[in-house]
């Protein structure tokens, strides 16, 4: 039974069907940070069927200008205990699971990977991209990937098969940074994080609802500073 009046404006947008997919759908969001906290929002809001999260650390003071999620009553708390209660709080129709760990490659990872149908990566350095992605490819698992920098951001979606596998994307030149592949995300512009976790909501609803992704194949990177978004296609090596 689709909750029409909880889901009423977006359903002339997805429809009964799309609705109803994302009812019966999963994400694995990989990092509560300034991405996984904003995108796993509206995923719950959404009404994805379940979400489930991982992130090893508790919520800071400096987190709190981009992490909506959280508040300052949080601060010293583990932010997927905060966010497993404040999700259920947004829409209790979803089904949310918490695991407080560093996201490595190993057995209980991959499980956790099978038991969804999309991965969403919000995280800040280069090894958990590139385990997540092995696991992913594994798994024959969609990929959202998301990183920010200062000004920077960008967002592409991974289809094994299909597009370029994660460890190809960010061996392009250029993109470390901007990947956080070499943890230079110490500085972030609130909004920034808020646009890129936008965009990875958005294709994975769009996925999980049976529509194609925009950004398979492509890379979206955002200029604040200079008011640019450009979309590269990515081919297959």
């Amino acid at each position: 039974m689709i909750s029409s009046d909880r889901y009423i404006r977006q359903l002339p947008l997805i429809g009964v069907e799309g609705q109803r997919r994302l009812r019966d759908g999963s994400a694995l969001i990989v990092g509560l940070g300034g991405l996984g906290s904003l995108a796993s929002m509206y995923l719950a809001g959404a009404g994805v069927g379940k979400l489930v999260l991982v992130d090893f650390d508790t919520i800071s003071i400096s987190d709190l200008h981009r992490q909506f999620l959280y508040t300052t009553g949080d601060i010293g708390k583990s932010k997927v205990e905060v966010a497993e209660k404040r999700l259920r709080e947004i829409n209790p129709e979803v089904k949310v699971e918490a695991h407080q760990m560093v996201f490595t490659r190993n057995e209980e990872t991959e499980e956790l990977v099978a038991s969804v149908d999309v991965v969403v990566l919000a995280v800040d350095n280069l090894k958990t991209r590139l385990d997540a992605d092995e696991l992913a490819v594994k798994r024959n698992k969609p990929v959202v990937n998301g990183g920010v920098d200062g000004w920077f951001g960008l967002v592409t979606t991974v289809i094994p098969g299909r597009t370029p596998r994660l460890a190809e994307i960010l061996n392009i030149r250029g993109l470390s940074s901007v990947s956080c592949a070499e943890g230079l995300c110490n500085s972030v512009i609130g909004p920034v994080a808020g646009i890129i976790a936008s965009w990875q909501a958005l294709e994975t609803l769009r996925i999980l609802a049976g529509l194609e992704p925009a950004l398979a194949g492509k890379l979206l990177i955002i200029d604040s500073s200079r008011g640019i978004i450009d979309v590269l296609p990515i081919s297959r090596s």
